[in-house]
């Protein structure tokens, strides 16, 4: 049943994408979410199911991708996502029917909204991640074998072009060195596919669960009442209440091209005086508590203020900090043989393989 968004709901939305990417910067999170809430005085964004398409009808995931700058640095002036559809459009030879969300959390949770108001296109409650990944050929698409391009994108300067790829990691090269050569970040059209098949691959409820999760952040309740809310909607399990005790940036090297700030944070349990490290890229890949893996990408895992469950931000983390670092399953297609192969530690270049593996 497709509903009509509010400003209110923008505003949830905003908290939930944050909460699960833990980003080193919401900042661009916070800038679109105003420019959304402006746009819709005298607009309004639809929000609809993939069941109430056209099994044929042509959907489009939309979204920011970077390299190298920040979207808050130099944000959109407003044409880029529409000039991308126009490209697809023209491409295919047939009319864009909906969008949806490239992921469902950080900025790319947020920016279909806008799309949505600018194109006067419904806004699908799915998306091809369940969460946010760096690589655009890390989808459940992906898995499910549906094409990615032909991709538009659309940068800083003006300047558009469209990729024409079949290989999802070859996409993955040519568009990082298109969005280099853009500026810094573009805005892009990719996986134009069916309604039918965003429905047998996508993930569903992405911003509606974004949305219920801001809900539960924003209220005026203490940080263990979100926390057990969280618990019961999304079966959050808590792995450790600690202190920070030290933070370093690494040198290690990114080879797949990921848009990475590699670091360590450690950590000290408050109760039982165990040792948590937290590895980063951008966002948190591994969790070890004294030595043994506690969470592993794809699994999600964010920090919240002990004191008033908000989300703790990556580059705000300071040594004497104390957070709440939470784990969440990440959608199940991530955990299949094929899902492992794209998400695990290894695909980010870290030698480890994912305790479901191990664990047969």
């Amino acid at each position: 049943m497709s509903t009509v968004l509010t400003a209110e709901d923008v505003g949830h939305l905003r908290t939930g994408a944050h909460f699960l990417a833990c980003a080193i910067d919401p900042t661009a999170i916070h800038i679109y979410a105003g420019m959304i809430q402006e746009a819709m005085q005298d607009r309004s964004v639809e929000l609809i199911t993939v069941d109430e398409l056209d099994p044929e009808d042509l959907v489009v995931a939309v979204g920011m991708v970077t390299q190298g700058l920040f979207i808050a640095d130099m944000p959109p002036v407003g044409d880029e996502f529409t000039g991308c559809i126009d490209a697809i459009e023209t491409r295919l030879g047939r009319k864009v029917r909906a969008i949806y969300s490239l992921a469902a959390a950080n900025i790319n949770g947020i920016i279909p909204l806008m799309v949505g108001l600018q194109a006067s296109l419904p806004v699908i409650d799915s998306d091809p991640m369940g969460r946010v990944f760096p690589l655009i050929s890390q989808t459940t698409l992906n898995i499910g074998g549906v094409a990615i391009g032909p991709i538009a994108l659309m940068g800083v300067t003006g300047e558009r072009a469209v990729v024409e790829a079949s290989d999802p990691q070859r996409a993955e090269t040519l568009v990082r060195a298109l969005v280099t050569e853009l500026g810094g970040w573009a805005a892009t059209v990719m996986y134009p596919c069916s309604a039918r098949e965003l429905k047998e691959h996508g993930v569903h409820g992405s911003i509606s669960r974004m949305i219920r999760i801001g809900q539960i952040l924003d209220s005026e309740t203490s940080a263990e009442s979100k926390f057990l809310s969280l618990a019961d909607f999304l079966g959050v399990t808590r792995i450790s209440r600690a202190r920070v005790s030290h933070i370093e940036g690494l040198s290690r090297p990114t080879d797949l091209g990921l848009p990475a700030q590699p670091s360590s944070v450690t950590l000290e349990d408050e109760t039982t005086g165990q040792i948590i490290r937290l590895e980063i890229q951008n966002e948190i890949l591994l969790v070890l508590v004294d030595g043994a893996v506690a969470a592993a990408v794809p699994d999600m895992v964010t920090l919240l203020n002990s004191e008033h469950g908000s989300v703790a931000n990556l580059d705000d983390i300071r040594v004497g900090n104390v957070v709440d670092v939470l784990r969440l399953n990440a959608a199940p297609q991530w955990y299949s043989e094929a899902g492992l192969d794209l998400a695990e530690p290894a695909a980010f270049g870290i030698p480890l393989m994912h305790p479901r593996r191990r664990n047969g």
